[in-house]
Formats: C-alpha cells, structure tokens, sequence
C-alpha cells in the first residue's frame, strides 16, 4: 500500500510536504508510512479518498484492479457541468456527502475452500511438564516443578 501511496504522489507532481499538507496528515506519517515503520490507518484511506475521488480504493489499499474508478472518470469526461442555483447548494451538498460514502462498489470476492489437515502422531509417548519458568521485570524468576 505504501508504494501506491507514494506513486499516487508522484503523480500529483508533489512534494512528501505538500502531499502531507493536502492530506490533513503530519508529514512524520507520510515519512513513517513511506519508510515501512508506519502502516496507514483508515482515516489516511479516508483523506486520500477525500483529497482524490477518482482513485480507486480496491486498488489502493489491496493492489487490484485500476487505479482509477471508471465510474467516477467516465462522469467527469463526459458529464457538461451542471448549472447549480444558490438555493440548491444546502441540498446538493447533503446528496453529494451520501453519493461519495458509496462512490466505491464493493463486490465480494470468492472465498477459496480452507482444507485443513491433522496429523496425529500415535507412535510418539504422551509430553510431561518437567518444569515451569515465571520471569518478572526485575530480573528475578521462579521454577515450579510438578
């Protein structure tokens, strides 16, 4: 996920700053989640959905399929933009709120058949507990023996 977010910036001709910035997140995160020491939580899906609506979530979160979702180019490609009266903007938002939370379609993917295996090893005598070690912080422990 690091590298699609990271490529997603390089795209947009950004800065890790800038990038960062847009996103509403510490540039210490960016840097973290870039380095491998920080993995990217929810809220940062969130904001990158929020700043870049074209991206498609499945890919950035798992790798599949396009970058972009079709839906969401195809409307800005060919869809003239729509004239918007002053007293419309209240209830444009509201929808416009709604539509982005179910902008992504999410299909559910076959589960593979799970074939668990045991073996029992019969041949072999039954374990005892010989020992049991408790260690505390200060460096002490203590030996329990059954």
């Amino acid at each position: 996920m690091k590298d699609r977010i990271y490529q997603l910036m390089k795209m947009t001709g950004k800065t890790q700053k800038d990038f960062a910035e847009e996103l509403c997140i510490a540039q210490a995160t960016l840097s973290g989640i870039f380095k491998g020491t920080t993995k990217p939580s929810n809220n940062i899906v969130s904001s990158i959905h929020e700043c870049f609506p074209e991206i498609s979530i499945p890919w950035l979160m798992f790798g599949e399929g396009g970058m972009y979702v079709d839906s969401v180019v195809k409307e800005t490609q060919l869809a003239p933009a729509p004239s918007i009266s002053v007293a419309d903007n209240a209830s444009m938002a509201a929808q416009t709120e709604q539509k982005d939370l179910f902008s992504v379609p999410v299909t559910p993917q076959p589960q593979p058949a799970i074939v668990r295996e045991s073996v029992k090893y019969i041949d072999k005598p039954q374990r005892k507990i010989t020992e049991i070690r408790v260690f505390y912080d200060d460096g002490t422990y203590e030996t329990f023996k059954p």
